[in-house]
């Protein structure tokens, strides 16, 4: 993933907050932007640091509900090549509460097929397809790169 998937916000979204001490979801929420969705972790929590879906869940948390880069980017290893203001950039595109939902299924050691829904106050609704990669680092996972699926 690039700047510039970040910048156009559709390659990306997908969060850290204070991290919990339980592992995201596995019940699927009823309604709202989960509504649909399907996958080994479908939820609208705020995730944490101690696995892949954990850690996914965080990011978009951090994007979304925090609408914080730096939060975000807490999560996120250098070698991502994310550039705060580029994701700044894509979290103002947003619209201000807008809620979102994630689905994530592991395919791989370190790899996710993931679902972001946005769901916004109009309610539009705006789905994206990613595979997101993650490595285990000193502080727990952290995302190493995160790309459009088609």
């Amino acid at each position: 993933m690039g700047i510039n998937s970040v910048a156009n916000h559709p390659d990306t979204v997908t969060a850290i907050p204070t991290l919990t001490a339980r592992p995201p979801s596995t019940a699927t929420p009823s309604g709202g932007a989960c509504a649909g969705l399907s996958g080994a972790t479908v939820t609208d929590t705020a995730g944490d640091t101690h696995s892949p879906a954990g850690v996914i869940v965080a990011f978009e948390h951090a994007y979304y509900t925090q609408r914080s880069a730096e939060a975000a980017l807490r999560v996120v290893a250098p070698e991502a090549g994310l550039e705060p203001d580029a994701l700044a950039a894509g979290i103002a595109s947003v619209p201000v509460g807008t809620t979102h939902c994630v689905a994530i299924t592991l395919i791989a050691d370190g790899a996710a097929e993931v679902h972001v829904v946005e769901l916004h106050p109009d309610g539009q609704r705006v789905d994206y397809l990613q595979l997101i990669n993650v490595r285990p680092d000193s502080g727990g996972v952290v995302i190493t790169n995160i790309q459009k699926r088609g």
